[in-house]
């Protein structure tokens, strides 16, 4: 009998789709939060050709994002990203398919990752996690929600005083959040030829209350996952599981990705035991030619468990394994227990994210690729044929990248700011702009519509008509309501 999946991503993702209409350990194939913040002393300028300077919000220069393939035949929705390195300011970014942002929020020094559109109390909200200043490499934070406003609903940390990891926030239709944390023990590593009494990092997966941070449950990879199943060197301490995604299965079973021991397990949540492992040094499933993957990142389960998606990393920092890295789906025959490639996405140039990266399934059969430590995301066809590829400026990184349609409106005013006689606009996080009417005049009591102009980017310059003394600006929606007004400005 098929599981039932009304707790599965899938099904999370196409909720949110029609309501939006590290762990820094000394071993290979670890990342964290001094990798992510690495970028912020030492960086390309921010300003110039990589990075946006507006008239109207001086104190915001997000990344450019360059289009390498125009948008053909895409599913529905805006692109989020949350660029953590290269030029540029760091923070979450929602952009359109020119590239051009719609909302950006500066969250450095603290670094964001798994910026995306959730569900939360039935309604369309957008969730990351952002890293406490002066957190330490060990990748402490806090899990964000803001609204359709861009007004914080909730921030939280993992549960039970543990810290609360960057790669995990996926609230589950209940309305509670899965996480994931670690932990470190002393443990006999004499086996894996290191001392008896050496440190060991295990991956933690938590189900917590929102915004209470009350643990609901919780997995430990030390309680179940041999050391001897890793395939990274042994450090110290030694990031031997490196937990990287949880997704729901059904009400009693998880699927947790182990990046250090290039596993994907099906867990049993009330006993916390493995059902079946895929992938490693010991599958339960015979893996077919090209199936096998390596360092993988994102394991999320597809229609009842025949599916089974990951970012095939293909390799770590000092280690590579594959030619390059790609989006793997693998088809799950569970009574013979054999995996075999259904569909791969490769980019072309090939290029090699040895940390972070994604695979998002969209609602018309396109797939979403975020290359993690490359800084291109690329939407597929089923066939493997390119729909959309763009790209963050040189040494940029997301974590994730993804795909969602999205609705906002913000609370504050459309910002303005006058330069000779050009009134520049924008409104940070207003989706429905499509046109600005500009209203000028002698005096506030006599502005009169002078003209009306299509919303060009982020930010959209209008010529002050001869004699204007007072002006203001206009939103416009594509039926030509209004939807905000700017301040009035003084025209000297």
């Amino acid at each position: 009998m098929e599981p039932p999946e009304r707790l599965t991503r899938a099904r999370f993702l196409r909720r949110s789709a029609a309501a939006g209409a590290g762990l820094a350990l000394a071993s290979a194939g670890g990342y964290g939060l001094d990798r992510l913040l690495a970028g912020n002393d030492a960086r390309a300028a921010r300003t110039g050709r990589h990075a946006w300077r507006f008239h109207t919000l001086p104190h915001l220069q997000p990344p450019r994002v360059t289009v390498l393939h125009r948008a053909e035949d895409t599913a529905p929705g805006r692109l989020f990203v949350a660029p953590t390195s290269g030029p540029g300011h760091h923070g979450v970014m929602i952009v359109d398919d020119a590239g051009d942002p719609i909302w950006f929020r500066k969250t450095e020094p603290r670094t964001a990752t798994d910026f995306k559109v959730s569900i939360y109390r039935g309604k369309p909200v957008l969730t990351w996690w952002e890293s406490l200043e002066g957190g330490g490499a060990l990748g402490d934070g806090r899990h964000v929600i803001v609204d359709q406003h861009y007004r914080e609903l909730a921030r939280f940390p993992a549960g039970g005083g543990r810290p609360a990891d960057l790669h995990e926030l996926l609230l589950t239709p209940q309305g509670t959040a899965l996480v994931t944390s670690f932990e470190t023990r002393r443990a006999d590593l004499r086996n894996v030829g290191h001392s008896k009494h050496g440190l060991v990092t295990g991956g933690v997966a938590q189900e917590l209350e929102v915004p209470s941070a009350r643990v609901l449950f919780e997995w430990r990879s030390l309680d179940h996952v041999p050391v001897t199943d890793a395939y990274n060197p042994v450090g110290y301490p030694w990031d031997y599981f490196h937990i990287n995604a949880i997704d729901p299965i059904d009400d009693d079973h998880l699927l947790i990705s182990g990046r250090n021991t290039w596993t994907a397990y099906k867990i049993h949540r009330p006993s916390g035991r493995i059902v079946w492992r895929l992938g490693g040094k010991r599958s339960d499933f015979a893996l077919g030619k090209g199936a096998r993957f390596a360092y993988q990142h994102d394991a999320r389960w597809h229609d009842g468990g025949r599916l089974i998606s990951v970012f095939d990393n293909g390799g770590a920092e000092r280690t590579q394994v594959e030619s390059q890295s790609r989006g793997l789906v693998l088809a799950l025959d569970h009574r013979r227990r054999r995996a075999t490639v259904a569909r791969e996405y490769l980019h072309h140039p090939p290029v090699f994210g040895r940390v972070m990266g994604n695979v998002q399934f969209l609602p018309n059969g396109n797939a979403f690729v975020g290359w993690g430590a490359d800084p291109h995301f690329t939407e597929f066809a089923p066939d493997g044929g390119v729909r959309f590829d763009a790209t963050l400026p040189h040494g940029g990184e997301s974590y994730r990248a993804f795909r969602f349609p999205w609705q906002g409106k913000p609370l504050e005013p459309p910002a303005v700011a006058l330069v000779g006689r050009t009134l520049h606009v924008s409104w940070n996080g207003a989706t429905d702009v499509a046109a600005w009417r500009l209203e000028a005049g002698a005096s506030a009591e006599r502005l009169r519509a002078a003209r009306t102009q299509p919303k060009r980017g982020f930010e959209t310059a209008l010529e002050l008509p001869a004699g204007a003394r007072r002006a203001s600006v206009v939103a416009l929606d594509r039926h030509g309501n209004a939807l905000g007004r700017s301040k009035l400005i003084a025209v000297r």
